[in-house]
C-alpha cells in the first residue's frame, strides 16, 4: 500500500504531460464563414482555427452562444476564444486579440424600404429615423457613440428583421448582410432595400481572447496559437482554406 501511494505523484505527473490543453471556443450563425450545422460548427473561420489548434497541440470544445453571451464569458474568462470579434478599444479592456487573419471589406450599410433610398443619402440623415442596431455589435465611430440617434437594440438579427417588418423602424445598421437577408427570406419578406448610404471600411478579422485569461494561466498558449495564425496568414493557407469552401478570403475581399 505504501509503495502504491508513493507511485501517485509519478502516476500524476505522467497523466498530465499527455494530457492535451482544451480551450473552449464560441461560434454563432455567420455566414459564408462559419455556421452551425446539425450544432456542429462549420465554414472556412472554424477550419482555420481546428488546422492552427491541432498544430500546436490544442483541442477546442465549441460551443453555439449568442454574440452578447460569448462577450460576457469572455470577461469573466469562462470562455477561451471566440472567432471573428471586431477590435475595439473598449474590447481592448477585457480582450485579447490575436494576429488577425487577414483584412476584409466590412461596410456598414442600411435597410431601408424600397423607394425609400435617397431619404438615407448622408451620415446625417440618421438623425431623423428610427434606427435599429444589435446590442453588443461595434459597427464604426462616431456611429457607436453618437448618443443624438434614435436607436432601437435588438439582441439578433431575426428580432431587428421583425420589428421592421412591423413597421417598427425606419432603418436598420447592417454589417453582415447574409445573415439579415437570411432572416428576411425565412419570414417570406421581400419589401426591403438599402440606403444610398453606406460607411465603408476595411477590418482586421481576429479571434478575441480572453485576457483575463491570458494575464493569468493562458499567456504562452494564446501566443503558441497566435503565431500559428499568423504563419497561416503569411504563407497563404487560410486563403486556401477559404477557397477549398467557395468563399473569398480575407485579403482578397477587399481588393
Amino acid at each position: 500500500m505504501k509503495r502504491l501511494l508513493s507511485l501517485l505523484p509519478l502516476l500524476f505527473t505522467l497523466t498530465c504531460v499527455g494530457a492535451q490543453e482544451v480551450l473552449r471556443v464560441d461560434f454563432r450563425e455567420r455566414p459564408p464563414e462559419m455556421r452551425a450545422v446539425d450544432g456542429l460548427p462549420s465554414g472556412p473561420l472554424i477550419s482555420v482555427l481546428e488546422t492552427a489548434a491541432h498544430r500546436v497541440g490544442v483541442e477546442l470544445q465549441w460551443r453555439e452562444a449568442p454574440f452578447l453571451r460569448s462577450l460576457d464569458d469572455l470577461r469573466s474568462g469562462r470562455v477561451d476564444l471566440v472567432p471573428r470579434v471586431l477590435l475595439t478599444q473598449q474590447r481592448r479592456e477585457y480582450i485579447h486579440f490575436l494576429p488577425s487573419i487577414g483584412n476584409q471589406q466590412l461596410n456598414v450599410r442600411f435597410v431601408v424600404r424600397p423607394g425609400e433610398e435617397a431619404r438615407l443619402s448622408r451620415y446625417e440623415d440618421l438623425y431623423d429615423l428610427s434606427l435599429g442596431v444589435k446590442r453588443g455589435t461595434a459597427y464604426f465611430e462616431p456611429f457607436d457613440s453618437d448618443d443624438m440617434l434614435g436607436r432601437a437594440y435588438a439582441s439578433d438579427d431575426a428580432q431587428l428583421a421583425a420589428m421592421f417588418r412591423a413597421g417598427r423602424l425606419d432603418t436598420i445598421a447592417v454589417l453582415d448582410a447574409v445573415p439579415m437577408e437570411a432572416q428576411f427570406q425565412a419570414m417570406n419578406f421581400r419589401a426591403y432595400s438599402y440606403a444610398h448610404y453606406a460607411h465603408q471600411q476595411v477590418l482586421g478579422n481576429h479571434f478575441g481572447a480572453s485576457l483575463k485569461r491570458y494575464q493569468s494561466d493562458r499567456r504562452e498558449l494564446y501566443d503558441r496559437l497566435g503565431a500559428e495564425l499568423q504563419r497561416m496568414r503569411e504563407e497563404g493557407e487560410v486563403a486556401l482554406i477559404y477557397h477549398r469552401y467557395g468563399v473569398l478570403p480575407p485579403d482578397e475581399a477587399n481588393r
